[in-house]
């Protein structure tokens, strides 16, 4: 049966996060390009203040809470002291800025007359100094897509994190030549309708992206966030939907978590439950003689939850429980592996005979649960708070939080949601008047939706095909072949989406090390007649695994086109000594004899001719 996601109540909406390609960062002249070496290094510890209003923002407040030393690595081309935060930053990158702007022209926005740049509180140790920089550029957009138009609530530039590398307790490494880099993030209404609506949201927007020839490709280039909510219950921000084709079950298995969570409270409240008054008791001694090597050695600490025995096993979705969900909550507040609980098969564990004893020490009802944690006191007391606290949160609705995207479709939390408190004005940078002169300079790109209609109307490409040639890195290439070098349309689209990735997976072929100039060739020569399509493929992998140009190829592999009468000698000879064989026997003969140095249409045509004479 179908699912009515209007009657759910589903409020939909995504953002996406694009780098720009740039020549340099957005606040600093810095190479936007990834280093290959990190030499150098930086500790910083970071603490969330309070914004423009005097509020500390909450998701900030969490972060700082976790205490944790933050290690930066980088190299000096492609991160300063801008990145660094020991000294002011340039005014805002006027190429990323054109870019930018011509985005939003795309997406029908209406343009700020004055740029500002925000500082945006980030403490999580993404940013050397604890905030981003962003600026919004644009606003009140839209795009048309099959199920409605979406509008676009906002499109701000911005400078990228810094990529975590590595994570050792509570120290977190990180690179810095992603930092600053320019990006643009964009914001749709709630207006998508379905989980695989926001697909293709997402799938429109980028190819918008793309048809700018501007953006960053490659992983880590592109980062997409889902908000997702139903009536009775609250927006959830889900970071990292990097893959499409996962999106949909993203959006689906928050629904059902939010359902659930619904579904739950209506029957906490059946039963009559009450918000929990936990009190932690120090349990060590029942636990000192376990054989359990996970609570070995260890303090245990326990607390009592009445009358919800059982509901840690209820599902909330496929690939979650409840109890997986609050686990996952106290984890992420008290930096522990997790809690122990008995919802769970104690078996596993071997510590049933010390969960009796526990019954017994916290008098312990039927239908009461029993949580404990192997960890200090003050740790222990922030995980159990943590739990105590979520499950008397089932009792009040769904919290407003930000998840992680697995990659199941499921996801996990991460942090509350942030609110207006992290923004505050940014002193250090001039703000830019956009005025007409600047907006009539920029010329929009033809989108890929319409390359894509011209290639199949105007060069006769297959709708797959042409498809796959406006889906490769290989675009502008292809373009330039056709234009500038008179390639064969279909001749070129096969190259690039057929030959190469065949010659990659197959033959293990450094296709990347060919040249622009060995294609530029190889097109010259065949509309010159010096050689045939069928060579094309050969001459490419000798390209990739030799430095000779694409003449001396032909020519020291003799693939040149040997004219018609020669073919014909070398088939006749073939069929003679193949007498009695079947047609289609001498033709791959014949094929593999004459390697491509003629059509293999001249080749069948020739084999008929002389064996039906």
């Amino acid at each position: 049966m179908e699912t009515d996601y209007k009657k759910l109540g589903l409020r939909c909406g995504i953002e996406i996060h694009r780098q720009l390609a740039s020549e340099r960062k957005l606040f600093c002249n810095c190479l936007n390009e990834k280093s290959e070496n990190l030499p150098l290094k930086l500790s910083r510890n970071l603490r969330a203040v309070a914004g423009e209003l005097g509020a500390v923002d909450r998701a900030a407040s969490h972060e700082t809470t976790r205490a944790r030393t933050f290690i930066y690595n980088y190299d000096p081309k492609t991160a300063c002291l801008v990145e660094l935060d020991e000294e002011p930053p340039c005014d805002i990158n006027k190429e990323a800025l054109d870019i930018a702007l011509t985005i939003s022209l795309m997406l029908n926005m209406k343009i700020v007359d004055e740029l500002h740049v925000m500082r945006k509180t980030v403490v999580d140790g993404s940013t050397v100094s604890g905030f981003q920089r962003t600026a919004l550029l644009s606003y009140n957009g839209h795009i048309e897509t099959d199920k409605g138009r979406i509008g676009i609530i906002n499109l701000s530039i911005e400078e990228d994190s810094a990529p975590k590398i590595l994570e050792e307790g509570s120290t977190i490494h990180y690179r810095l030549d992603r930092l600053g880099v320019p990006l643009v993030e964009i914001g749709t209404d709630t207006d998508i309708v379905s989980p695989d609506h926001c697909r293709e949201v997402a799938e429109k927007l980028g190819m918008i992206l793309k048809s700018t020839g501007k953006v960053k490709r490659g992983i880590g280039t592109i980062r997409q966030d889902v908000n997702v909510s139903i009536k009775e219950g609250a927006r959830v921000e889900i970071k990292g939907a990097q893959d499409l084709r996962m999106i949909p079950e993203l959006v689906r298995l928050e629904i059902e978590r939010q359902k659930s969570l619904v579904d739950l409270r209506s029957e906490l409240k059946k039963m009559k439950f009450k918000n929990q008054k936990c009190s932690m008791i120090d349990v060590t001694d029942i636990f000192r003689a376990s054989e359990s090597k996970i609570v070995q050695n260890k303090h245990i600490h326990a607390i009592k939850i009445n009358s919800i025995s059982g509901f840690f096993k209820k599902k909330l979705h496929k690939h979650r429980t409840l109890g997986n969900e609050i686990a996952n909550y106290a984890r992420v507040k008290a930096h522990i592996k997790g809690i122990i609980h008995t919802d769970e098969n104690l078996e596993n564990y071997g510590l049933e005979t010390e969960f009796e004893k526990l019954k017994t020490r916290l008098k312990a009802h039927k239908g009461d649960m029993l949580i404990i944690v192997a960890a200090d006191k003050e740790t222990s007391s922030v995980a159990l708070n943590a739990v105590c606290n979520r499950i008397n949160q089932l009792l009040l609705g769904i919290p407003e939080e930000t998840r992680r995207a697995l990659p199941n479709g499921d996801s996990e939390y991460m942090r509350p949601l942030p609110g207006a408190s992290r923004m505050y004005p940014e002193t250090d940078v001039h703000s830019v008047i956009i005025d007409k002169t600047m907006i009539k300079g920029i010329t929009l790109p033809e989108t890929l939706d319409e390359k894509k209609k011209r290639f199949q109307k105007d060069m006769g490409l297959n709708t797959e095909l042409s498809l796959q040639i406006i889906n490769s890195d290989y675009l502008e290439l292809f373009e330039k072949c056709i234009k500038e070098h008179k390639a064969d349309p279909k001749l070129a689209a096969n190259i690039f989406v057929n030959i190469l990735p065949d010659l990659k997976t197959r033959e293990n072929i450094n296709t990347g090390s060919i040249s622009p100039k060995n294609f530029f060739d190889i097109f010259a020569s065949v509309n010159s007649g010096k050689i045939t399509k069928d060579t094309v493929p050969i001459i490419l992998k000798h390209a990739a695994e030799s430095e000779l140009s694409v003449p001396e190829i032909v020519e020291a592999k003799h693939l040149g086109i040997m004219s018609e009468n020669e073919a014909k000698n070398i088939i006749l000879d073939i069929i003679k000594k193949e007498k009695g064989s079947r047609m289609k026997h001498i033709i791959g003969k014949c094929m593999g004899a004459l390697k491509g140095k003629i059509e293999n249409k001249k080749i069948v045509d020739i084999i008929k001719r002389e064996m039906k004479e």
